[in-house]
């Protein structure tokens, strides 16, 4: 429930993701502010209250930095996982791929043409833009891959060789390569992570504004971009954490590579 909520809320613009973060996090900082300054109103804080307040709101903002600091690791690390893993099946198409130039006979061609096909379904699910194309686009992978194995059981049948050998667990190596793509591209930021941040942002901020209120300076321009800059860092980690759209994607370079050379002369 919380990923399907988390997920349309950013999955919808990052300006509107990022915008309703500000809204909020400057929502908690007023809030703060007026109750400190209410509460200073009421009951003069001395200085040695005011460090004590200020102690506290240290340690509660430290801690959401590296809250902050932790979730936009894992958010890298599931990136740089789907950006290693096209890397990985590209290099395990093109190795089966040139394999299957090996083979003689009209099957060597045949599961050949399979793997080309295959590759340019690869490179259509990364490129994708959109998350409603994956379940046809996974059909369709696990289909080509049915067919390319009943072509290479008929050529282990009538061919038991090295180069069968080879060409069988290099098919194997591309099949588990689509499978970890798969996972990795399914992948994100346990959604429980991204709302602890969110509440641990409002009430760290929330008590930064109550110190403020209290020792009664405003320091609006200095709030305003520390906001800013925590805002920035959420959406960072929401953009990360999204592997069809937004700004920062996963280079199909690869497979582009990849399929480009089915082309050329061998």
């Amino acid at each position: 429930m919380l990923d399907r909520a988390l997920a349309m809320l950013t999955d919808t613009t990052l300006l509107l993701f990022g915008g309703l973060i500000l809204v909020s996090l400057y929502a908690a900082n007023e809030a703060g502010f007026h109750i400190g300054l209410w509460r200073a109103r009421r009951r003069p804080s001395h200085e040695r209250e005011l460090a004590g307040i200020g102690t506290i709101t240290t340690g509660m903002l430290g801690l959401l930095a590296f809250t902050l600091g932790l979730t936009i690791t894992i958010a890298q690390s599931r990136f740089e996982a789907r950006r290693n893993l096209v890397v990985q099946e590209a290099n395990a198409i093109s190795t089966a791929w040139l394999r299957s130039k090996l083979i003689a006979g009209d099957a060597g061609p045949a599961i050949g043409a399979l793997i080309e096909d295959y590759g340019k379904v690869a490179l259509a699910y990364v490129r994708s833009s959109s998350f409603d194309v994956e379940p046809e686009l996974n059909a369709r992978t696990a289909a080509l891959q049915t067919q390319i194995w009943q072509a290479a059981e008929t050529i282990s049948k009538q061919d038991r060789s090295p180069i069968t050998t080879a060409l069988i667990a290099s098919l194997i190596t591309m099949f588990e390569a689509s499978r970890a793509e798969r996972f990795a591209f399914e992948s994100r930021v346990p959604a429980d992570l991204s709302w602890m941040l969110m509440a641990g942002s409002l009430l760290a901020i929330g008590a930064m504004g109550y110190h403020l209120g209290a020792s009664g300076s405003r320091q609006v321009v200095l709030t305003w971009l520390l906001l800013v800059m925590w805002a920035g860092g959420m959406v960072l980690i929401a953009d990360l954490n999204r592997p069809r759209i937004g700004a920062i994607r996963v280079d199909p370079a690869p497979l582009i590579w990849t399929v480009q050379s089915f082309s050329q002369p061998r």
